[in-house]
């Protein structure tokens, strides 16, 4: 037997072992480095074509509209104009739209935040900006919570809503001393019986 005769003989006992061979390609790393750098190449060459491409566009455009003028064919020129026009002020109308909801929602996180503030700060607050103006709000909170506004020493802890782990011993002692209806309130949920006096 010759030796063609032999391999084709092998070729028809294992075409799968064949078609395997042929699916599996491996490359050398500079081999794939260079196809990494054909393709970033050809790509950087799309995008240049494409900024061209829009280039040309535009003139085309403009030279079709200087054709038109020429020929005097202003009414379709005319109607492209007020189709751009339409367009325009129709996104200008959302905008509008988007820009009113903004600036209702600032006018009221801006009440909100001026609200928190004693009346002598909020006239030199209100010159600031939204975000400046919860910063100044953060930092210059007079009020803490559980707390009224009321005048050092005299202080009266408020209690409506609140439970009696919500408060530390000392609020509890401060409510005890201001307030001992609200403490026997605040005792009476969590231990089911009246405090003594």
């Amino acid at each position: 037997m010759s030796e063609t005769a032999k391999e084709e003989i092998k070729k028809e006992e294992n075409p799968a072992e064949l078609e395997n061979k042929a699916e599996e390609k491996v490359y050398s790393e500079k081999a794939f480095k260079e196809l990494v750098s054909q393709r970033d190449t050809l790509k950087k060459n799309q995008s240049e074509l494409q900024v061209q491409f829009d280039q040309l566009k535009a003139k085309l455009d403009k030279a079709g509209e200087d054709e038109l003028k020429k020929k005097g064919d202003l009414q379709t020129l005319l109607d492209n104009k007020e189709k751009e026009i339409a367009e325009t002020k129709k996104t200008l109308q959302d905008i509008s739209e988007y820009k009113t909801k903004y600036e209702d929602l600032d006018k009221s996180i801006r009440e909100n935040l001026l609200k928190q503030l004693p009346d002598e700060m909020q006239e030199v607050a209100e010159e600031l900006s939204t975000v400046k103006l919860q910063k100044f709000v953060e930092l210059n909170k007079t009020t803490t919570a559980g707390m009224d506004n009321g005048k050092a020493g005299k202080g009266k802890i408020k209690i409506d809503g609140k439970k009696w782990n919500d408060f530390s011993s000392s609020d509890l002692a401060i409510i005890r001393g201001s307030d001992f209806t609200g403490y026997s309130q605040l005792y009476k949920e969590k231990f089911g019986i009246n405090p003594t006096s």
